[in-house]
């Protein structure tokens, strides 16, 4: 990276990083509570041959949402991978550019995903569909990837504009 990462500033930029910190931590307690569950449910086949009942579908289900829930940090710490193999002889002002696109891009294609998953939870839930052995209501695993997608599109313009301040100020 040419420019390292400069944390949030004002309100906005504030408010976006604690959302985003806020929905990243969650996954994380998401993230344990799946581990526990799953060393839980291994022990359980090993010693009593009883696993927990729907550990597949619950361990599917949490690491999709969680997942979901941790881009949004990553997108505002800048911690996506990237490929400079192209833009290694690049001016700073070019890099800028593409950062800016690509944020755009992100932007674009995060709030589509929301908006599409939102739909497709709507019909989950209109349908009634379970999972097979616990029957849980599948659509609640979408609940938090809406709004997950949607501050990773928030995430990626307030990323957006501080490439654009940054290339008005160099």
């Amino acid at each position: 990276m040419d420019q390292p990462y400069v944390a949030p500033t004002g309100p906005v930029g504030k408010s976006i990083e604690w959302a985003c910190a806020a929905m990243a931590i969650l996954a994380g307690v998401m993230f344990c509570i799946e581990s526990v569950m799953s060393v839980v449910s291994v022990v359980g086949r090993a010693t009593i041959g009883e696993p927990v009942p729907g550990d597949y579908e619950l361990v599917q289900m949490l690491s999709a949402m969680g997942i979901a829930m941790c881009l949004p940090y990553c997108q505002l710490k800048k911690g996506h991978v990237f490929v400079d193999f192209f833009t290694l002889w690049a001016l700073a002002g070019l890099k800028r550019l593409l950062d800016s696109i690509a944020a755009l891009l992100m932007a674009f294609c995060a709030f589509v995903l929301a908006w599409r998953i939102w739909e497709g939870m709507l019909e989950m839930r209109e349908y009634g569909e379970t999972s097979m052995v616990i029957s849980l209501p599948v659509w609640w695993g979408y609940v938090p990837v809406v709004p997950a997608f949607v501050l990773l599109g928030i995430a990626a313009l307030y990323h957006l504009v501080q490439e654009l301040r940054s290339g008005a100020a160099a």
